[in-house]
């Protein structure tokens, strides 16, 4: 009878918490819109960007400076990047979900219909056109191989298989884009203003040569043994004889070079130890891969990597964690993003003096992330303008643009958001947690207004995707219902990544921390894995078997034992979150 009497008990607080109204804040973040994305076209005419717009991610474009957009695609499954042809103004290539894989679509910017360019299975990864346009080369993930394919733009869409002798050895440095161009002098484009009120950076001392314990040239290597662990596809040299990839073997990362004639690789950035090699772009004379790498150090920045040599030579590596680099295609400038407190700044190096300027910035918030191998930034072909996606702690993600000789940013974009107002968004505190016998640990927290000691929501994300001071529909939904949402980072936003032990061991002590404060209630909060920090969740709960009232995955990597699973693109997650947070929190 007394355990009847209990699930009778349970029963009905379920039925309540079910039963009790949503909150109109809820309905409006489950209409809330973003845009990220962006790249210019070729004549820099427009901007293709991908939007929730239209109900789900699409590609549209609008004029440089701004306007309603054009929709470009209806795919079911929704569009993860886009990219413009350097010779054909109007074609484009998308990155599109079928059935859970990443597939190549060639558009065009009237709408026309999106025609698949290869229909052979597997996950296609997007590298880079040659420098006429004429050819793209890409990579396929599938049935546990990789390879990489080129393809013809043009009426056949001839797909060739980059093997021994298949592939025709370039001329050195074909033809540029037949697109015109307008004539301007070497000086037409201004000098980035410093911010007023504040001074310029300090000046990053001369790059020197990095030692590379590995430097020593190997003998190239077969595709097969190259294309292990593939993870992205970069651009192809500007001669046209080589490709660059990344691949990830467990937690290190590499970069290589791919002769396309041989078929054949060598590794660019030999290393000893775990490192994160990420983001390689060529300059125009092909003899440097700038990379981003935290190689030698515990933050990401940006190094030079002499091609002939494998010597690596430090750009910008301020301290703090580089999100993100863009050079010109003149390669003269260069643009970073680095981490500061949670949000994100810009600077400007003027090459090869390697003065950093800064920008100036857009609202207070943190850049938005971009899908692996792409740039979350991007320059014009002039290189006067410089688009971005920025998140905000109380607005939606929108494509900004910076332009050079004006001193201000511009919001191209502004995204739906009904019915939400923005002192109705619970803005994000900073959150310092002790741990017994060690450093703080950093964070944030949402916490509901006017409320006196509230149930708590302790987020794990993984060490790419860290706790920031933005809008977080997740968090805001749950400060909504009167939960306070905690998210921490271990180890300091963007730094080399721990094991998730480690990380669990953190979150374990931080846990002890939070339930010794008199304005929480944190005694069994609600655990919610978000991504790859399903790992660390899964050992914190190895930890603290019986520290939580529920465990939630949102979007998980891997599967957490009794956890609620969630994705974040479905349109009634965000209730079936609060619900489970209301019977387990009551």
């Amino acid at each position: 009878m007394k355990r009847l009497a209990i699930l009778l008990s349970a029963a009905a607080v379920a039925a309540s918490a079910a039963d009790e109204p949503v909150p109109e804040v809820l309905r409006a973040l489950e209409n809330l819109g973003s845009a990220e994305g962006a790249r210019p076209s070729e004549d820099s005419r427009q901007i293709a960007y991908v939007t929730t717009l239209f109900g789900s991610r699409q590609a549209a474009v609008i004029p440089l400076d701004g306007g309603y957009p054009v929709q470009l695609t209806a795919e079911p499954g929704g569009i993860v990047s886009v990219r413009w042809s350097p010779s054909d103004s109007h074609a484009l290539v998308a990155v599109a979900l079928r059935d859970g894989k990443r597939r190549l679509l060639l558009l065009n910017d009237q709408a026309g219909p999106a025609v698949e360019l290869d229909r052979a299975p597997g996950d296609q990864l997007l590298g880079g056109f040659t420098r006429d346009g004429k050819k793209l080369f890409y990579g396929i993930i599938g049935d546990g191989s990789a390879s990489l394919r080129q393809i013809t733009i043009d009426a056949a869409r001839k797909v060739t298989e980059v093997k021994p002798g298949v592939i025709a050895p370039q001329s050195p440095f074909p033809a540029a884009p037949t697109t015109p161009q307008p004539s301007r002098p070497a000086t037409a484009v201004p000098a980035p203003p410093t911010m007023r009120g504040t001074t310029a950076a300090p000046a990053t001392p001369a790059p020197s040569p990095t030692t590379s314990p590995g430097s020593a040239r190997i003998a190239p290597l077969a595709l097969d043994e190259v294309l292990r662990g593939l993870a992205a596809v970069g651009p192809v040299s500007p001669d046209g004889r080589s490709l660059l990839v990344q691949t990830r073997r467990g937690s290190d990362e590499n970069i290589w070079t791919v002769d396309l004639a041989s078929a054949r690789g060598e590794p660019l950035t030999p290393h000893d130890g775990t490192a994160r090699f990420r983001l390689p772009r060529w300059s125009p004379d092909g003899r440097t891969v700038y990379v981003l790498t935290d190689a030698g150090r515990e933050t990401l920045g940006v190094e030079a990597v002499t091609v002939s040599s494998r010597e690596r030579k430090v750009i910008y590596a301020p301290g703090r964690p580089v999100e993100a680099f863009a050079l010109t295609e003149d390669g003269h400038r260069f643009a970073v993003a680095e981490e500061a407190n949670g949000q994100t700044v810009f600077s400007v190096l003027e090459l090869p003096g390697l003065r950093a300027q800064p920008l100036p910035q857009p609202p207070g918030g943190a850049l938005e992330s971009a899908p692996e191998g792409e740039s979350p930034l991007e320059w014009t072909r002039t290189g006067d303008r410089l688009f971005f996606a920025w998140r905000q702690p109380d607005d939606t993600t929108d494509v900004f643009e910076f332009r050079t000789g004006f001193g201000t940013t511009t919001r191209l974009t502004r995204s739906p958001r009904p019915g939400l107002a923005r002192d109705a968004v619970v803005r994000p505190a900073s959150l310092r947690v002790a741990r017994p016998g060690a450093t703080e640990l950093s964070g944030w927290m949402w916490k509901p207004r006017n409320a006196q000691r509230p149930r708590v929501a302790l987020f794990v994300r993984g060490p790419e995707d860290p706790a920031r001071p933005v809008l977080d529909r997740d968090a805001v939904a749950l400060a909504a219902v009167g939960v306070a949402v905690v998210e921490l980072n271990p180890r300091g936003p963007l730094l080399r990544p721990v094991p998730v032990e480690t990380q669990a061991n953190d979150l374990a002590a931080a846990l002890r921390s939070l339930r010794a404060r008199d304005d929480l209630d944190a005694r069994k909060p609600l655990l919610v894995a978000v991504g790859a920090g399903a790992a660390a969740a899964a050992k914190l709960l190895d930890v603290e078997s019986d520290g939580f009232a529920g465990v939630v995955a949102i979007d998980g990597e891997q599967r957490v034992a009794g956890a609620l699973a969630l994705e974040s693109s479905s349109r009634d997650d965000l209730r079936k979150l609060v619900r489970y947070a209301r019977e387990r929190l009551k």
